[in-house]
């Protein structure tokens, strides 16, 4: 984190805008030119909020070329005063589809009130070592992010999930979302098909309505949840490159512990829907031990203070935790997951000795409500598929207001209809 009047002043200009005259060269080249003209529409999706902490966040947003960014933020729309920049090992970041800058402030942000934001972008060229080329930066509109924190009296939060790139349902969600207000959303896998050669990862998870106006998570933190389509193809492991790993742990990228006043939101990710051995995957899938180390790290997150404490507590994954009767558990070579009968053996005692009261889920593209019993105390609700016909959002409240305390959740369709919903007390 840096102040910007200072990080203006101190930085050399060629770490933020080179230019070839910068170099001593009298007039730019007819190519140069070209390419500056090029330049003309770096930026390639609206800025996605990820991963709130107490006194920081992360924007991914997506780029046409290669190019650098920062985030300039503060308490002012017209007073972004702090400027935050991503950098490794001492180099300043670039890519050409997808730069992500985590902000760090030096306090806790505040709660209460908006933080004002914008990207900037700039584009990079290298004809040599020590030739390097600038475009004029580029910058997203100013958006006012809201971050809840563990003093909030009520938080809601909106899951959706097996979004598939059915762009009718994408720009619906997007209307649903913003009438909702949520203070945090939920993408609950599935965004994709699968990412072969041809798809562009950065397009569907940074911009999924195929327009940069559209945005349902830049004035609001996003949680990624992994869906068993979005590791599969050649371009999968690009994902991270859009929605960064949680910052605690880059081996458990998509496990996250998080308390949001009276709620505690858990993560999961339930992998892929069949046994690492499968033919299908060549030898390419590490799911099973990837899910006993979730389950370590899901006993320590639930130990945490603030998250034992919270009055609720939820979960959310792609891949149900919970089956109905003969449905597949996706522990054989026969068929496919209905559940995850591995997650369901590893995390289902682990939450419910933490006195989970509910697991999000999607995947089946049919809702439904499993209701609690004696043996799982813990329901399990099940977002809808991919069409508009199908689609859902998964609407949570949870409330304290000092006096009495509240959880609501409910799914909805994209008519705003309630098809299932619980409260308690």
């Amino acid at each position: 984190m840096f102040n910007r009047r200072q990080f203006i002043g101190s930085v050399p200009v060629s770490a933020v805008a080179i230019s070839a005259a910068g170099f001593g060269q009298s007039a730019q080249s007819q190519e140069t030119q070209n390419q500056e003209n090029a330049d003309s529409e770096i930026i390639a999706s609206p800025p996605v909020v990820q991963n709130p902490r107490v006194n920081g966040f992360g924007v991914s947003i997506a780029v046409n070329r290669l190019a650098t960014a920062w985030v300039e933020y503060g308490f002012s729309k017209d007073d972004l005063a702090f400027t935050a920049v991503a950098s490794q090992h001492g180099l300043i970041c670039a890519d050409d589809r997808t730069l992500h800058v985590r902000v760090h402030h030096h306090e806790a942000l505040p709660s209460d009130r908006a933080i004002f934001y914008r990207v900037m972008v700039q584009s990079l060229r290298y004809r040599s070592a020590y030739v390097l080329e600038r475009s004029e930066p580029q910058s997203t509109a100013t958006y006012p992010l809201r971050l809840t924190s563990r003093s909030a009296s009520s938080v809601r939060i909106v899951s959706i999930n097996d979004t598939h790139e059915h762009l009718e349902t994408i720009q619906t969600l997007h209307r649903e979302i913003e009438k909702l207000n949520p203070d945090l959303l939920i993408w609950n896998g599935d965004s994709c098909n699968d990412f072969d050669a041809a798809d562009s990862p950065e397009q569907v998870l940074l911009n999924p309505a195929k327009n940069r106006q559209l945005s349902w998570a830049s004035t609001r933190p996003l949680l990624f949840s992994n869906g068993n389509h979005d590791v599969r193809g050649q371009r999968a492991r690009e994902v991270i490159k859009s929605f960064a790993a949680s910052p605690e742990s880059s081996e458990l990228p998509y496990n996250q512990a998080l308390r949001f006043g009276p709620l505690a939101v858990i993560t999961l990710d339930t992998g892929e829907d069949k046994p690492d051995r499968h033919p299908v995957f060549a030898g390419t899938a590490a799911y099973e031990p990837y899910r006993e180390k979730q389950a370590t790290w899901l006993t320590q997150a639930l130990e945490r203070p603030e998250i034992a404490d919270a009055p609720y507590k939820i979960a959310a994954c792609h891949i149900p935790l919970r089956g109905l009767d003969g449905q597949n558990d996706g522990t054989t070579l026969e068929g496919y997951a209905s559940y995850c009968g591995f997650a369901a053996k590893l995390w289902l005692p682990i939450l419910k000795q933490a006195n989970c009261q509910a697991i999000v889920s999607g995947h089946m593209h049919r809702d439904r409500l499993d209701a609690a019993s004696k043996d799982m105390p813990i329901l399990q609700f099940v977002g809808g598929g991919p069409r508009p016909e199908q689609a859902t959002l998964t609407v949570i409240d949870a409330n304290d207001d000092g006096n009495q305390k509240s959880l609501a959740i409910r799914i909805v369709n994209l008519k705003g209809n309630v098809l299932h919903e619980h409260q308690w007390a």
